[in-house]
C-alpha cells in the first residue's frame, strides 16, 4: 500500500502558494507577449515601404528548355519581385512540363504571394484566467496494488563442463 496522507497534507498546505505562482507567471508571460509584439510591429512598420509608383516591377524570367535524358521540355518560368528590397517574390508563375513522345503534359500555375502585414493586437488590460478549486473529499489512506499471480523464472545452461540452473519465484 502506498501512503496518500502527506501528499494530500501537503498538496492542501501548497495550493494557494501554486496558484499565486501560476498567476504571476501568466501575468509575467502576457506582459512579455505582449511588448515583443508590439516592438516587433514598430520595427515591421519601421521598414515598410510603400510601393514607389516610379520604379518598375522586377520581373526575372528563365527562359524555356529541354532536358536531354529524360525527354522533358519546360516552358519559361517567369518571377515578379517587390520592387522595393524584399527578397520574398509577389508572382510566380510556374512553368508546364511536356514528356515527348507520349503527350503527357503538366499545365502552368500562377501563385500570388500575399503581402506581409501584421495586425494590431487588442490585449484587455483585465485579462483574467481563473483556477479550478481543489476539494478533497473522501481521502483514502492506501492504493493496494492487486496481486496478479505467482511469477516465477527458470533458467538452465548445460555444458560438457559445467551445468547452471536458476530458480526465482515471487509469491
Amino acid at each position: 500500500p502506498l501512503p496518500l496522507d502527506m501528499f494530500y497534507v501537503f498538496l492542501n498546505h501548497n495550493i494557494n502558494s501554486l496558484i499565486r505562482q501560476v498567476e504571476k507567471v501568466r501575468d509575467q508571460a502576457l506582459v512579455f507577449v505582449t511588448e515583443s509584439y508590439n516592438v516587433a510591429k514598430i520595427k515591421f512598420d519601421e521598414y515598410k515601404v510603400k510601393k514607389p509608383i516610379t520604379k518598375q516591377r522586377r520581373t526575372f524570367q528563365i527562359p524555356g528548355y529541354t532536358i536531354p535524358i529524360v525527354n522533358i521540355e519546360t516552358s519559361p518560368l517567369t518571377v515578379e519581385m517587390f520592387p522595393f528590397g524584399y527578397v520574398i517574390p509577389k508572382e510566380i508563375n510556374t512553368p508546364n512540363f511536356t514528356i515527348l513522345g507520349s503527350g503527357f503534359s503538366v499545365p502552368s500555375y500562377n501563385l500570388v504571394l500575399p503581402f506581409l502585414e501584421l495586425p494590431v493586437l487588442h490585449v484587455p488590460k483585465f485579462l483574467e484566467i481563473s483556477l479550478p478549486e481543489f476539494k478533497a473529499l473522501n481521502i483514502p489512506r492506501n492504493i493496494f496494488i492487486p496481486a496478479l499471480g505467482n511469477i516465477t523464472y527458470d533458467f538452465s545452461f548445460k555444458s560438457s563442463i559445467i551445468t547452471l540452473s536458476v530458480n526465482a519465484g515471487l509469491y
